[in-house]
């Protein structure tokens, strides 16, 4: 029994399955793919690749529409992940400097009595005022029936 993936399919089926051609791409950058991929390993902007794109090919595209089809292109998909050996070269842990091994382990998680504690020093500081007003000292205006208000003594009057 012809099987495809992981289950067994009915030979009915699996007919069917294998006589429908594979869609067309439904991008029409599709064809350009590598080439727009290349473009953007060199260091282009999307908007020259726009503008390459209509000069050189005569395909009018939105920069939206070229940056979505760029980020889900260049990524590698699942599948080539898989048949790509892992060749990662990895540095013995000898040869990393102590303070950046110190910097690649995960943080020690903080107790909940430490938790509280930052939670009331955030609270107690942000209850203090920013800056603290000075009573004035001199009047800010002064009432004389006999003239309009001010706002500043005059000089005689200070």
């Amino acid at each position: 029994m012809p099987t495809s993936g992981l289950f067994a399919m009915n030979p009915e089926l699996q007919r069917i399955f294998d006589s429908v051609p594979d869609d067309e791409p439904r991008s029409r950058l599709e064809p350009y793919r590598e080439l727009i991929l290349r473009w953007r390993r060199q260091g282009r902007t999307y908007h020259r690749i726009r503008q390459l794109l209509a000069d050189e090919c005569y395909v009018q595209v939105a920069y939206v529409t070229l940056y979505r089809f760029v980020q889900r292109h260049s990524r590698p998909r699942k599948a080539e992940l898989e048949a790509k050996p892992q060749s990662a070269a990895i540095a013995p842990a000898e040869q990393i400097p102590t303070e950046q091994a110190m910097s690649l382990r995960p943080r020690a998680r903080r107790t909940p009595e430490e938790i509280s504690a930052m939670r009331e020093a955030a609270s107690a500081s942000n209850h203090q005022p920013v800056f603290q007003i000075e009573p004035e000292t001199r009047p800010l205006f002064i009432y004389d029936p006999s003239r309009p208000l001010i706002n500043k003594p005059t000089p005689k009057e200070k």
